[in-house]
């Protein structure tokens, strides 16, 4: 009894490696785009192909060791500096679930084309955009699978 109350207060090894993985940026990734003139439909879809291209690489790129293949991804403008204008996430997803009708990919493409651009264009300065890509399997093959 008194040996497990005491594992209560040991640190779990296996947490403490996934915290520092993570902490160290394993299984992060991050691109920007800066769009510097006013924003029109057309620049939004070559925006939205551009992200969803990086995705896709990203995707390609990840680990995914014995099946661990989750990934989370978020989008969000700003002025360079300044205070987000519009994000969101897409929650956690597999890789099968970014192809798919209507999966992740047709939902990126479509909350690009739905910002308010009127709203958008009103800033004084440039306008960045940046998405990050997160891999759970990337995580695992550090920690769980490194050897």
């Amino acid at each position: 009894m008194l040996s497990t109350l005491l594992r209560r207060f040991r640190p779990d090894p296996l947490r403490a490696r996934v915290e520092d993985s993570i902490r160290r940026g394993t299984g992060l990734s991050k691109q920007e785009w800066l769009i510097e003139a006013r924003l029109e439909p057309a620049d939004v879809e070559a925006l939205a192909e551009q992200i969803v291209h990086w995705v896709r690489g990203r995707i390609a790129a990840t680990r995914r060791p014995y099946g661990i293949d989750q990934m989370a991804l978020a989008i969000a403008c700003a002025e360079p500096g300044g205070q987000p204008l519009a994000s969101t996430t897409f929650g956690v997803f597999r890789p099968v679930e970014f192809y798919e009708e209507s999966g992740v990919e047709q939902r990126v493409r479509a909350y690009l084309g739905g910002l308010p651009l009127e709203q958008l264009n009103h800033r004084t300065g440039d306008i960045r955009f940046a998405a990050a890509l997160f891999s759970w399997g990337d995580v695992a093959r550090d920690t769980i699978f490194a050897d």
